[in-house]
Formats: C-alpha cells, sequence, structure tokens
C-alpha cells in the first residue's frame, strides 16, 4: 500500500478489486505544497495511491487532478502534484508508463476548496460522458468529499465511489504528531459544520 510518505508501493491485487466493474476515471484532490512548492505529505500520500489504481486498472483511465493557486504560490497544487507524478512513475515504472499517465492527465487549476473542486471537475468530467468515477483522497478527508461531490455529480447521473488512501493518520501517531492530529481533527470537524449549516439553510 502506498506510505504517507509517497514513497515506493507496488501494485496490488486489492487495488484492482477497489474499483467497480466500470470506471471512467479517477478524481484527485488536491493538497497544500510545501514551501518549496513541492507536493506535501498529504498531496504524495493521495497520488500515490492514485497511481496505482491507475496502474491497476491497466492505465485505462483518466486522472482529474484538482486544486488552485494557494495564496502566495506560482503555481496550482493541480499542476505540482501532476508534475511530481509524473517523476514519481518514471523512478518506479519507467519513462513509457510516465508518457502514458502524461496522456491519461486533466489539470482542473480553478479549485481551493473541497466545493469548488466537485463543482468545477463536475463539467470536465461530464464532457467526458462519464458515468462512474473514483474520487481519492485520504481516508480522513473522504466521507465529506463524496458527500460534496455526491450532490453535485448526481443530478447528471454521475456515480461516485470512494478510493480513500489511507495510512495519513497511522504514520502521524507514530511519529507521535498529537499536535497535528488535533488540528486535523479540529479542521475537518469544522469543515463538516460548515457545509451541513449550508445544506440546512439551503432547505426550504
Amino acid at each position: 500500500m502506498a506510505n504517507a510518505v509517497g514513497g515506493p508501493s507496488p501494485v496490488h491485487p486489492l487495488h484492482v478489486s477497489l474499483f467497480p466493474s466500470h470506471i471512467d476515471g479517477l478524481i484527485v484532490l488536491g493538497a497544500r505544497l510545501n514551501p518549496q512548492g513541492e507536493p506535501g505529505r498529504v498531496a504524495r500520500l493521495r497520488l500515490v495511491h492514485a497511481l496505482n489504481l491507475w496502474r491497476g486498472c491497466n492505465c485505462r483511465v483518466y486522472v482529474l487532478i484538482s486544486g488552485g493557486c494557494s495564496q502566495g504560490s506560482a503555481c496550482s497544487e493541480a499542476r505540482a502534484m501532476a508534475d511530481w507524478a509524473r517523476r514519481w512513475v518514471r523512478e518506479h515504472w519507467g519513462e513509457e508508463v510516465s508518457q502514458s499517465l502524461k496522456n491519461c492527465l486533466i489539470l482542473e487549476e480553478a479549485s481551493l476548496t473541497t466545493a469548488a473542486s466537485a463543482r468545477h471537475a463536475l463539467p470536465m468530467v461530464a464532457a467526458r460522458g462519464s458515468r462512474t468515477v473514483g474520487l481519492v483522497t485520504d481516508a480522513v478527508h473522504i466521507h465529506r468529499a463524496r458527500f460534496l461531490f455526491q450532490r453535485q455529480f448526481r443530478h447528471q447521473g454521475i456515480r461516485v465511489h470512494s478510493l480513500p488512501a489511507r495510512g495519513l493518520v497511522r504514520h502521524y501517531w507514530r511519529q507521535r504528531r498529537i499536535l497535528w492530529l488535533g488540528k486535523l481533527a479540529l479542521r475537518e470537524g469544522g469543515a463538516w459544520l460548515k457545509v451541513l449549516g449550508r445544506v440546512v439553510l439551503r432547505r426550504p
């Protein structure tokens, strides 16, 4: 399985079994870049998991990476993650597979929130006639992300399958990063409150 630092992760039969019988593409949600403008630990975790899924599916699906430019950054999360993904694939699987990935990549560079990713990804997915997509993020984020994507995609009849990357909490727990885990829980809890608040306010 992919580890939290984004190191080598072999394709495992489990990755293939996670796919529904027919899936058209993977949507990988962006995460904050580090001060060097490279994908951070969370982004690498998501990417390596998505790349294993992609290759386990015989490289036949597109990979849509979503994430805009945060304040002070000259490069979008999506573009930095795509560049890192191609380097990782070239290093571990070779140039030919890296070229195949390049042909499968789609970048959504306008979003700074999960809700915005769902809104902006929808027309890109619908334009390709997709009926089923896999949603890739970390296991902490996956429930809120799927909720938001389903609210957008169901109106187009597009099914969203959760394909979470695991290991983030375990990694930080082993590192005794308790404060970081607390911040993670508070941030995700606060984000859920905002989402549910908007849903209630929009009800007639």
